[in-house]
């Protein structure tokens, strides 16, 4: 739609569960999704504040914007019926519920990292937000540690009392808690049809001999695939026995694409593989094969499956299931070696991954040597500790495991 006019809400009863939509108006997408959700709070959030700008126009259109999802909802759900709110586009929805008379259980998950106080504080509406989130019931997180960053975050900037798994004001009682969550596992443990493969059975034959490194990520700044491809240069230039011995390949897919720092990532990337390539290649053989484009979850198992190393070492992120489905593709007879990045939410749970410094390319080359010259026994032991834990929960346990917070909060 045009202008600041908001669509009717569209409902859908067909499906399970069933959907309902609202038409953004042309503006939201500019100032409330690409400018307060992506300018501020996600590089904000992700530690990674050069990239942070705040304007008072985005965070009206930001409230607007909550209110205007709280409003549909009030049209869909009865005021006492519990409400699951989902990430940070919508950190201001609970107490626009509340505002509207929603009296029922509000919970909600963000799927990013929260970060401590002094950079939440950066936020020149630190203090608006952090009290409009104190109206939920129950606020979840991927790990502890972003726990421990929220409760530091309220303590610091809030009047509200902090309790071990809660935080109290205004009378409501809001519980915090970490949910990890799981992954949909079978689609990369399942065998894949030869047609869907042959695509990505054509790649590994190109790089063929050279084992495998493997990065598999959205276009995006706190992904770290720069500092990535420099750990990886590192390795050839610290360990030239590796030259002509393996290849990275480095899938990205498209991601915001209209944005400015998205496009400089992307020329950033590409230079650093035309340099290590040029630096490094031979007629033989290129040590980066970079492909911006996205692959099905077929593809990716079969790469997966033929990595000898997951590489996987975001700056910063919430989980990273891609850390999980690699865990899951792999053979347990012989198994490739996860590389994860300690600051990746994934990394509470996968201890038996070599965890990896991403902002430290000397670390990181040291690290891909270890890993690709692990022992088979200590492979085969250490994808047996992962295996068991991506394993012990899925989405849909995740799911149900909030669920029953939420209205248990209450």
């Amino acid at each position: 739609t045009q202008d600041d006019e908001v669509g009717e809400v569209e409902l859908d009863e067909e499906g399970q569960p069933a959907l309902a939509a609202i038409n953004f108006p042309a503006n939201w997408y500019d100032n409330y999704y690409n400018g307060f959700s992506n300018r501020a709070l996600w590089p904000l959030f992700h530690s990674i504040p050069r990239y942070a700008s705040f304007a008072d126009k985005h965070w009206e259109y930001y409230r607007s914007v909550n209110d205007a999802f709280a409003m549909a909802a009030t049209e869909l759900i009865a005021p006492d019926k519990p409400v699951w709110i989902h990430d940070y586009h919508l950190l201001l929805a609970a107490r626009a519920l509340r505002k509207l008379g929603h009296n029922g259980p509000i919970g909600l998950f963000l799927h990013i990292p929260f970060p401590g106080p002094d950079l939440f504080e950066l936020l020149p509406w630190a203090d608006q937000l952090l009290d409009a989130m104190l109206d939920l019931d129950l606020l979840g997180f991927h790990t502890p540690h972003d726990v421990e960053n929220f409760r530091q975050t309220v303590a610091a900037l809030s009047p509200a009392l902090v309790e071990e798994n809660a935080v109290v004001h205004r009378g409501r009682r809001v519980r915090v808690a970490a949910f990890p969550i799981g992954a949909v596992l079978e689609p990369f443990q399942e065998p894949v049809e030869p047609e869907v493969a042959e695509e990505a059975i054509r790649l590994l034959q190109v790089i063929a001999p050279s084992r495998l490194i493997l990065g598999v990520d959205r276009l995006d700044y706190t992904k770290g695939i720069p500092e990535r491809l420099e750990a990886f240069g590192m390795l050839l230039e610290q360990y030239p026995h590796w030259r002509g011995q393996v290849s990275l390949i480095q899938i990205s897919v498209p991601s915001r694409e209209d944005v400015p720092e998205y496009a400089e990532q992307r020329r950033r990337i590409e230079n650093i593989v035309g340099h290590i390539n040029g630096e490094y290649g031979e007629a033989a053989w290129v040590p980066v094969r970079y492909l911006y484009r996205s692959y099905s979850p077929d593809q990716l198992a079969e790469l997966y499956r033929a990595a000898d190393v997951g590489y996987i070492t975001p700056l910063r992120d919430g989980m990273n299931l891609v850390a999980k489905e690699y865990v899951a593709a792999q053979n347990p007879d012989n198994p490739g070696v996860l590389v994860l990045s300690k600051f990746a939410g994934a990394a509470a749970e996968l201890t038996d991954a070599v965890l990896t410094n991403p902002w430290h390319p000397e670390g990181g080359a040291r690290d891909l040597d270890r890993a690709l010259r692990m022992s088979l026994a200590e492979r085969q032991e250490r994808h047996r500790r992962l295996l068991a834990v991506v394993s012990r929960s899925t989405a849909t346990t995740w799911a149900e495991s909030f669920l029953q917070a939420l209205l248990a909060a209450r």
